[in-house]
């Protein structure tokens, strides 16, 4: 669960800092299409980690 609300907390935080400054003019629309591409990425490896744990039940038996 830590994992998943990391993943929402990265993906919607950058989300809405480029859509502020998207707002106000400070970035243009496709620096905030390359950032939000950019969370797609770092949330996808950030889940890929999950994939290097051994769940309890399998780290039990061995």
């Amino acid at each position: 669960m830590g994992n998943i609300r990391q993943n929402v907390s990265i993906a919607l935080g950058l989300k809405g800092i480029f859509l502020v400054t998207t707002i106000i003019g400070m970035t243009g629309l496709w620096l905030a299409i390359m950032a939000d591409t950019g969370a797609t990425v770092l949330v996808t490896l950030n889940a890929l980690r999950l994939l290097r744990t051994k769940p309890a039940r399998l780290a039990q038996k061995n």
